[in-house]
């Protein structure tokens, strides 16, 4: 196994820059480098590092090592902890460049080399890939469980029973003769339907853990000039779409990204959609907007209090779901009475936006609407589309098992099922699943 490293903390200006090493040469580069001989595993030391081949001083740095098996990778380990410079980094990476037998690291070789070495399963590998990347506290939460070994547990149970109706088939197949209580068969045929029922159910999710990871969508929809450019800079806490009187003035849909209550969203101001319009350019944006509601899973529909008559259209009033957001504006401009029926009808918020009449309410009813969606349970959620792909295979071996069938072709669908869970957590091991997974890591990790 060749020796690797990388710098793992981002490149640049700060405090302090962390470079790893990993493999059999990890020791003796740490002592090229520091012309120290004795390290002790897990043990801190404050060092000059120096180029070996000129000893020129590249920085007064903190180093230690972590012996084989002890470490992230399984292997020796060696980090260094610099200041974080631009110029020390590339002295150093050169450095180390220059000593035989090292090389610097693909993405994710270090959390596949850990993998390898049987420090975790492939769902704890996505898991800190997703802890890397998570932004909200609630996709933290989410990839720490995973990280932490929580899809790992539920995966490895189904695994074990379909393990445990193989062996009692392949009983019954190896050894016709003996006498085999037909409880065993029962035994099976209970395992087999609690397993269906729970792989159907698991993967009837709505989708809530990749919702998580990727963001909820949320379209901003109305009529033009109802002020749905104005609640997207107040979302956003600051100017990204253009306010204005003119009608049409939002031609595309203009997107920020916003974390309420550690869910996060993916907000979209709209084009106004009205009935009628001649302008080639308006007419798409409206064709967008449409689109873009269609696909959203949450969405803020607004009505200008002022022009209710006339803001209400059809194709709005078709838009709206039991994840829809229904909001009267500039409500400081009209008596409540004349808006009452609307509001009763469509269970509309009355808000201003332009005097912050409100406004909370609309919040709060994103993040109850956004924990309905991607709240947390008891059971870790499927996140990303690889585990749902290998789950919707295994339901599919498992519907077609029946005892009924030859007990030989009943136990390869089995066996088939059990495969498909082996490939989610790493279990069978296919060389181009890990490539596609450990390719999304950033180098360092």
């Amino acid at each position: 196994m060749e020796t690797i490293f990388a710098q793992s903390s981002a490149f640049g200006k700060a405090g302090v820059a962390v470079f790893r090493i990993s493999g059999p040469k990890s020791l003796e580069v740490l002592q090229l480098l520091t012309g120290r001989k004795d390290f002790k595993s897990r043990l801190m030391y404050y060092q000059q590092i120096t180029v070996p081949e000129t000893k020129e001083l590249i920085d007064n740095a903190m180093v230690v090592y972590f012996k084989s098996p002890g470490s992230f990778t399984g292997e020796d380990v060696v980090e260094i902890h610099t200041h974080g410079s631009k110029a020390i980094s590339i002295m150093l990476i050169n450095a180390l460049l220059n000593i035989a037998d090292i090389r610097l690291a693909e993405a994710g070789e270090f959390t596949k080399r850990a993998f390898l070495n049987n420090k975790f399963d492939l769902t704890a590998a996505e898991g800190i890939a997703d802890l890397i990347n998570a932004e909200t506290i609630m996709q933290h939460r989410q990839a720490i469980r995973q990280a932490s070994g929580g899809l790992e547990e539920l995966y490895n149970n189904w695994r074990s029973q379909l393990l445990k109706i193989i062996s009692l088939l392949e009983a019954y197949i190896d050894f016709p003769d003996e006498d085999i209580p037909d409880s065993v068969l029962n035994d099976v045929n209970n395992t087999h339907k609690n397993l269906v029922n729970e792989i159907s159910n698991y993967l009837n999710d709505n989708r809530r853990g990749e919702l998580l990871n990727s963001g909820l969508k949320l379209a901003i929809i109305g009529p033009p000039n109802v002020g749905k450019s104005s609640l997207l800079n107040f979302l956003m806490q600051r100017d990204i779409a253009i306010v204005s009187n003119i009608a049409g003035t939002t031609r595309d849909i203009i997107e920020g990204h916003l974390d309420i209550g550690g869910y996060p969203i993916i907000l979209q101001d709209t084009a106004g959609i009205r009935e009628e319009s001649s302008d080639i350019i308006e007419q798409e944006g409206i064709k967008r907007a449409i689109n873009s509601a269609k696909t959203a899973d949450i969405k803020i529909i607004m009505f200008d209090a002022e022009k209710l008559d006339s803001s209400i259209n059809e194709d709005i009033i078709n838009l709206i779901d039991e994840n829809t957001i229904t909001i009267i504006n500039k409500i400081d401009l009209i008596e409540a009475s004349k808006i009452f029926s609307i509001e009763n009808k469509y269970k509309c918020l009355r808000v201003s936006v332009k005097n912050n009449i409100a406004l909370s309410s609309i919040l709060k009813n994103i993040e109850n609407i956004a924990e309905n969606m991607a709240g947390f349970t008891e059971t870790p959620y499927i996140t990303n589309q690889r585990h749902r792909h290998y789950l919707k295979q295994a339901l599919s071996h498992l519907t077609a098992f029946s005892l009924d069938n030859d007990l030989v072709l009943a136990t390869e669908d089995i066996r088939m099922t059990a495969r498909c869970i082996g490939a989610i957590t790493g279990v069978i091991n296919v060389e181009e699943i890990l490539c596609e997974i450990f390719k999304n890591f950033c180098i360092g990790k």
